[in-house]
């Protein structure tokens, strides 16, 4: 499914030559068109959830979600799940 270029922390790119993966950790202010294989790689429906730290910044990317719930701690703190991408 072909979704619109958006810089969306979280966001999934696959390459459709090769399979590569490739997932937006910060948001930039340009337009984001990645290319792997000398082709545009391709917007996915899915994305990763990212946790921040509300103390020091750090954050974190889920690449793949596990059985049990996950609840990941920074500066003795829990940390503050971003929005998923779409």
């Amino acid at each position: 499914m072909a979704l619109p270029h958006r810089n969306v922390p979280g966001q999934v790119y696959r390459c459709p030559v090769c399979g590569a993966e490739i997932s937006v950790i910060y948001r930039g202010a340009g337009p984001l068109t990645p290319r792997c294989c000398n082709v545009p790689m391709q917007p996915l429906a899915i994305g990763h959830t990212i946790y921040v730290c509300p103390v020091c910044g750090s954050q974190l990317m889920v690449i793949r979600d596990g059985a049990g719930p996950l609840t990941p701690r920074c500066c003795n703190t829990p940390m503050r799940r971003i929005q998923r991408a779409a």
